[in-house]
């Protein structure tokens, strides 16, 4: 016997799709049983799907539906185990549109091939087929990813351990053993119980799909580090090599790059940070001001990188979230690097504000609007400016 567990691979948000429909299948078996133990005959002939015989209706309803509690609870580990990751990297929409058509063809490979061996579709029920349509899909993107299984045997005596692999290789195990017992069926014409062909089906049509959407897989190296990660628990303690290789999988992380800055100094390897706020650009300033305002100001990070629009925005950004002082540095870096431009009489009319408003710091505000009064005796903030000047003096 062998049970996947738990994947090394964290998904980047809390996985409510795969979670809603764990609820579900559960929900629906505790109303559909009998003592919550076997499924209710009238439901199971009402609601199960028979290939040929039974509505469109009746497919869909048949995936919430599970025959024991063993067949409702290995169903909901493979989902749990690798559902999460695969809804964070295709989104919920894309997710459940995978999950829902790979349990329907999944359903249609099982009802045609009893048809061909027995004569005639036979009355199933299960999530199956679209969980391992899930499976199949994350064979696909995370292929080189660690999976934790514990396995357990008998040989004389009973053995039982954990084992570390490679997705591509247990799930590859998984579905020669679906497709060698459901080979040995067909040939003896002898049904199993179980429906092998739907989890064939839907591992299949699961990778299919991921190829057919485009999704990005990742790489050995980049499966490498996500393993590192789950094993330390926490990027700020995961080595510089691995964070660098996450961030060039995934750019503009400023979760990642915040945790490269430590270890970067540490190593004397602060090019490093710059590589990654350079492919990040200026988008990083809407995403994380406080990472921008850090590198720029206290690590002397290369502002060339952005426009003197860009660090205005990042100044505002940075008063907005009460970072008053590192948006006066950021201010004062715009009016040293551009000093007739513009931007200049902007940063420091701004500066002359920050200056009043916020550290009530009079001699200070005015100093600014006068240079800028001085440097600037036609621009458009003159107005303003002097009434600013005006406030203070009164």
């Amino acid at each position: 016997m062998l049970l996947p567990y738990r994947v090394k691979n964290p998904p980047k948000q809390f996985p409510i799709a795969t979670l809603s429909l764990i609820v579900a299948n559960v929900v629906v078996y505790l109303i559909t049983t009998d003592s919550f133990l076997f499924v209710n005959e009238g439901i199971l002939k009402g609601y199960g799907y028979q290939f040929g015989k039974s509505s469109v209706f009746c497919m869909i309803s048949s995936m919430f539906l599970h025959a024991d509690p063993l067949h409702l609870i290995g169903n909901m580990l493979f989902l749990w185990v690798f559902g999460p990751p695969v809804e964070g990297r295709l989104g919920i929409p894309k997710y459940l549109a995978v999950y829902f058509l790979t349990g329907i063809s999944g359903h249609v490979l099982q009802g045609v091939l009893d048809v061909a061996t027995f004569g005639h579709g036979q009355l199933g029920l299960g999530a199956s087929g679209a969980i391992m349509g899930v499976v199949g899909a994350y064979w696909y993107i995370f292929s080189w990813s660690t999976v934790c299984v514990a396995y357990f045997y008998w040989l004389f005596v009973p053995r039982w351990g954990v084992w570390e692999v490679q997705a591509i290789w247990i799930i590859g195990l998984y579905f020669l053993m679906d497709l060698g017992e459901g080979l040995l069926t067909g040939s003896t014409g002898v049904g199993g119980g179980v429906a092998n062909f739907a989890h064939v089906g839907g591992a299949v049509a699961g990778a299919l799909c991921c190829m057919a959407l485009r999704t990005k897989r990742d790489s050995g190296a980049m499966s490498e580090a996500k393993a590192i990660q789950a094993d330390m628990g926490d990027l700020s303690m995961m080595p510089l090599h691995a964070l660098e290789t996450m961030d060039e999988e995934d750019p503009g992380n400023p979760d990642i790059i915040k945790a490269m800055i430590g270890p970067a100094i540490g190593l004397s390897r602060l090019n490093v940070v710059e590589e990654a706020m350079n492919r990040a650009g200026h988008e990083m300033i809407d995403k994380a001001p406080d990472l921008v305002a850090n590198w720029l100001v206290n690590l002397r990070g290369n502002p060339n990188i952005y426009q003197p629009a860009h660090l205005l925005r990042l100044a505002g950004l940075l008063e907005r979230s009460n970072d008053s002082q590192q948006a006066l540095n950021i201010y004062l870096m715009v009016i040293n690097r551009y000093p007739n431009s513009g931007d200049c009489e902007t940063a420091l009319y701004r500066s002359a504000q920050c200056c009043w408003n916020t550290f009530h710091d009079g001699a200070k505000a005015q100093r600014c609007l006068n240079e800028m009064l001085r440097r600037f005796p036609n621009g458009y903030m003159v107005s303003s400016g002097k009434a600013l000047l005006k406030q203070i003096s009164g």
